[in-house]
């Protein structure tokens, strides 16, 4: 149980920063990876909470997973309720992740909240309990979006990057070709038939850290993504989509619909259809380095005019303040 009470808590424990005159959010988050603090901080730590930052947002972060770790859900829940009653936020912004806040907390504040959800296109029925109680719903995929519309108001956004994080450091290229993430099953064959085919893949031994993944990007000729979601085997954009360019470097990603809204193949980004394309590609690119710099500067050029998270976020906050 809380040695304080849950307004004391709330007022010493949160981190916060609280400007006056502008608008207050309260984000609501995972501070580490997966809830992990020995895996570093999320994805959604670097990219969503520290863009708000930089925006000039008023803030209180509420990690909740932190918090459902120490005191159980249900207190955790009310600590919840007493922050949004204690700083009385515009908007109270929610990169979901698991189910741990009560629904009657949801309930309470479905006028001024909004539920960001990651991997929609396999979770949609799974957290339908959830984002079913908020009126703002932010989702990266297309069925998901078309499927809420008319019912809520959906917002359809896109992953993107942190370009004050992920940045061109104008390193020498070191790796012809290089896959920053976890290698296993597919990727591991697919990454196999590369490098039989002659392709030097460079993949870090063990997890990289920001700074070390960011370096390696920048010592990178070409960075290779892959796109089948985690579960379902559907093709998605992913936050690699917008990192890897960022870093000015060119990015090979796997052929979709999506992101060919995004980026231009062959001008700002390359793209494959099967491991056999991809070498095809990575042949051709690594030979003609011209080309392949070229696809990277436009690549890098698209990424910070149109998909930096500054963007995505004021672009999601006008659609919900206005």
């Amino acid at each position: 149980m809380i040695e304080l009470s849950k307004e004391v808590f709330i007022d010493e424990a949160l981190e916060k920063r609280l400007l006056p005159g502008k608008k207050t959010i309260l984000y609501v988050g995972m501070k580490y990876d997966y809830g992990d603090r020995t895996a570093g901080l999320s994805y959604e730590h670097y990219n969503f909470y520290c863009s708000l930052l930089e925006m000039g947002y008023s803030l209180i972060y509420f990690d909740y997973q932190h918090l459902n770790a120490r005191f159980g859900g249900s207190v955790m829940s009310d600590l919840l309720e007493e922050a949004v009653c204690y700083y009385n936020p515009d908007l109270v912004f929610y990169a979901h992740y698991h189910d741990w806040i009560r629904h009657d907390v949801w309930k309470d504040m479905r006028t001024y909240n909004v539920i960001h959800l990651a991997d929609d296109h396999w979770r949609y029925e799974e957290t339908k309990p959830v984002w079913e109680l908020f009126s703002n719903i932010i989702t990266t995929d297309e069925e998901g979006y078309q499927k809420r519309r008319g019912g809520y108001n959906v917002i359809k956004s896109q992953w993107a990057a942190n370009d004050s994080l992920y940045r061109n450091l104008y390193l020498p290229i070191k790796y012809d070709v290089s896959f920053v993430g976890r290698c296993y099953g597919e990727r591991k064959v697919f990454i196999g038939k590369l490098r039989e085919a002659g392709i030097k893949v460079y993949v870090p031994q063990s997890r990289a850290s920001q700074a070390e993944m960011i370096k390696i990007y920048n010592q990178s000729r070409i960075g290779l993504n892959f796109s089948l979601s985690s579960k379902g085997n559907k093709v998605q954009v992913k936050g690699r989509d917008f990192e890897i360019p960022c870093c000015g470097t060119a990015l090979l990603t796997q052929d979709s619909d999506e992101i060919r809204k995004c980026f231009v193949p062959g001008e700002e980004i390359i793209v494959y259809k099967d491991a056999d394309d991809a070498i095809k590609q990575c042949q051709h690119y690594l030979k003609d380095t011209g080309a392949c710099d070229n696809v990277a500067n436009a690549g890098w050029d698209r990424t910070l005019t149109e998909h930096t998270y500054r963007k995505r976020m004021d672009d999601i906050l006008n659609s919900i303040f206005e």
